[in-house]
């Protein structure tokens, strides 16, 4: 049986006339060519590499004033930079601990959990400790890879960023709990940072300095981080109360753009940089339009539409004509073949 279908198909191709042969050949490749110009009139945008990034600060002092800038080098993101500035009263150390999530697993990470809530799972995060007022440190999300160079901002290309998320805490919380955060650190040794532990408590509960051992709250059952484990002391920091953000995004040139979005309004300085300010979880975003790109997009959808009507046009008469060869190939044992299964 399967031999019989192979020679009819051997027949059908020959009885098929060779100008229509020609037309799908052509029209194949015109499939393709209007594939390909399909793909530049609507092309696919990329996704920030700064979407997952995050960074907060806590203070050992609740009444420490904190300003955070970031300053984000979309097609360096290597050199990408925190400067952070903590003031608290006058004569009152303000020591104060950096917490920055990343999109991908780093070294040097530790584990973040929030106790308290059932079922939410430790992220991993970069924590350093300062006892100095101001320090610029680097993001540390991107160390330098060739993937990452010049890939966020191309002159002439869209432009769609979303920047890290200043002053939030990396995992969900509520807004009217209190929620200190405890960093645990090995006293052995430089007193490496083993873990993060953020509290959510109830408003005004009062919990003990975490020990070895388990003690009971005082004044309100809330959940408390009471047990530490042998070898490790833990430090209590907490959200400051008053914060100041500022995100500088350099390097970006947007003469020739179309700004789509632009969120919240940002002011866009002489020399190539935007510049966004705000209190508390500042996360501004970017959408911008190359005028020139928009209008090469413009040009490759329609000239795309014209070739798969002209794809249409030449498809039609090769189906006519193979039609016409399967009839003509049809034998009679096909034709009681196929009245039977019919009647059947």
């Amino acid at each position: 049986m399967t031999g019989r279908r192979q020679q009819r198909l051997r027949r059908i191709c020959k009885e098929i006339n060779i100008l229509s042969w020609i037309f799908l050949a052509v029209a194949i490749g015109l499939a393709a060519w209007g594939l390909s110009l399909q793909h530049k009139a609507f092309p696919k945008s990329g996704s920030s590499p700064y979407a997952a990034v995050s960074a907060t600060v806590y203070t050992s002092v609740s009444n420490a004033r904190v300003l955070i800038q970031s300053t984000i080098q979309p097609n360096a993101t290597q050199n990408d930079t925190l400067d952070i500035t903590v003031k608290g009263p006058e004569g009152v150390p303000d020591p104060w601990v950096l917490v920055v999530t990343c999109p991908n697993a780093l070294p040097g990470q530790v584990p973040m959990q929030l106790q308290g809530v059932v079922g939410q799972q430790p992220i991993e995060v970069l924590a350093s400790v300062y006892d100095v007022s101001h320090e610029t440190v680097p993001i540390g999300c991107f160390p330098a890879p060739k993937a990452h160079a010049g890939t966020a901002v191309s002159r002439g290309q869209d432009i769609n960023l979303s920047l890290p998320v200043l002053e939030q805490s990396p995992i969900p919380q509520s807004a009217t709990a209190s929620t200190p955060l405890y960093v645990v650190r090995s006293t052995s040794g430089k007193q490496r940072i083993e873990k993060l532990v953020e509290v959510l408590q109830a408003p005004d509960s009062s919990c003990p300095t975490p020990g070895s051992s388990y003690a009971t709250p005082s004044g309100s059952s809330a959940t408390c981080f009471t047990k530490l484990p042998t070898g490790a002391a833990a430090t209590r920091y907490s959200i400051p109360k008053s914060v100041t953000t500022s995100e500088v995004l350099s390097n970006v040139n947007l003469s020739g753009d179309r700004i789509d979005s632009m969120f919240p309004p940002g002011q866009i300085t002489s020399n190539d940089e935007i510049i966004w300010q705000g209190t508390s979880a500042l996360s501004p975003s970017l959408s911008a339009t190359s005028l020139s790109s928009a209008e090469n997009s413009s040009k490759a959808g329609f000239w795309a539409g014209l070739l798969y009507g002209l794809i249409a046009g030449l498809v039609i008469p090769f189906l006519q004509d193979l039609s016409l060869a399967i009839k003509a190939t049809r034998s009679p044992a096909d034709s009681a073949e196929q009245r039977s299964r019919i009647s059947a």
